[in-house]
């Protein structure tokens, strides 16, 4: 049995797998690197959507209000809706699926008062659906899309939408389309339209950001928080319902997602933690060298060349000699994970007046002229 046509047949949900279907697709994930980055993929995309989609109740009632049926709500539910409505617009308006979602929603309630209607033409006016069966139709519509709307969305075809997955300690750089960059540090995605980009991502994981300035401000958003920018350098990590930003350089806004949003503003060192639900800790000043060591970038500020060798071996996983001459004189740089070791060395020892050999046991560093 193919793997990969037993893959295709879970996400489309087709059927439950036999036994023997189960064991095959157990053995190829054993056996096929690509096969278990697609499904952790998949896991990672099927997860992320699923923590930002709506109630049922907000869906059926933001799906009446939106297709002009407020009406027919009750007083509480209309004053509920319009509590809520930025919040769950704000989801539905951030995938295109979600909008659809309601949108079926909508067309499902439809057909079904109209399939009620010719049915029950010849029936006494009593017996007619009263007016909240609109609700009692969205109810039975919001069921039955329910029943598919993971798959939906996660199979939903729109080819500005873009969904970069790093797995486990996987490095991604993601150009994006002003020119910013995002490394992401796997596990993490990030989600984005690349068409109408409007400078805003969905980040779930650990990224480091790269911001490229311009007028507009550049929007990262979590499940827990909001990061704006004009043009700066930083890190995130989000998940287990906490969001962390910690700022290279630059300037950044830390905002809650809960209403009303309370923020904080972060100078380059420091350090908040966003709790769901709760508002920005106040800024801390952090070592970046420690604190950002996960994104695999080496920050050098003024460094003494024996350490900065030890951040690069370590970093790299190569064995960098320094010669004893060198080893107080100061270094500064920010190197990323892509860029080759070679380069690395190359750029520092130009501020050295050094040079760069390398040999079976790795990398010395000596003066250019002993």
């Amino acid at each position: 049995m193919n793997p990969y046509h037993i893959l295709n047949k879970l996400l489309c949900e087709e059927e439950e797998l036999t036994s023997e279907e189960r064991k095959a697709f157990v053995e190829g994930l054993k056996s096929d690197p690509e096969l278990v980055r697609v499904f952790t993929g998949w896991l990672q995309v099927h997860s992320h959507l699923m923590e930002r989609l709506p109630e049922t109740k907000d869906l059926i009632l933001y799906s009446l209000a939106a297709d002009g049926h407020a009406d027919d709500l009750t007083h509480q539910e209309a004053s509920y809706i319009s509590d809520h409505w930025k919040d769950i617009d704000s989801v539905v308006e951030s995938h295109p699926g979600f909008k659809d979602l309601t949108h079926q929603i909508a067309q499902d309630r439809q057909d079904f008062l109209d399939c009620w209607g010719s049915e029950t033409a010849s029936v006494p006016q009593v017996f007619r659906l009263p007016a909240w069966s609109y609700q009692i139709a969205a109810v039975i519509a919001v069921l039955a899309v329910a029943a598919f709307a993971t798959i939906f969305l996660v199979n939903y075809q729109d080819r500005s939408m873009q969904l970069a997955i790093a797995t486990p300690g996987e490095y991604q750089r993601i150009l994006l389309p002003d020119s910013s960059i995002a490394h992401l540090s796997g596990p993490a995605t990030l989600e984005y339209n690349s068409e109408r980009f409007g400078r805003s991502v969905q980040l779930t994981g650990q990224a480091f950001f790269e911001i490229s300035h311009r007028p507009k401000q550049f929007i990262v958003r979590t499940n827990e928080a909001m990061v704006q920018v004009l043009g700066t350098r930083f890190g995130m990590r989000s998940g287990n319902d906490m969001t962390q930003v910690i700022l290279e350089s630059g300037r950044v806004q830390v905002a809650s997602n809960e209403t009303p949003p309370r923020s904080i503003v972060l100078a380059p060192g420091q350090m908040t933690d966003v709790v769901k639900g709760e508002a920005p800790t106040p800024s801390i000043d952090v070592n970046i060298e420690d604190e950002l060591r996960w994104t695999g970038f080496v920050f050098l500020r003024n460094t003494p060349m024996r350490k900065a060798a030890v951040l690069l071996s370590s970093s790299r996983n190569v064995n960098i000699d320094v010669d004893p001459l060198l080893m107080r004189e100061s270094v500064t740089g920010t190197f990323s994970p892509d860029i080759p070791i070679q380069e690395v060395l190359d750029a520092l020892t130009l501020t050295l007046n050094a040079q760069v050999i390398e040999d079976e046991d790795g990398f010395r560093i000596v003066p250019l002229f002993p």
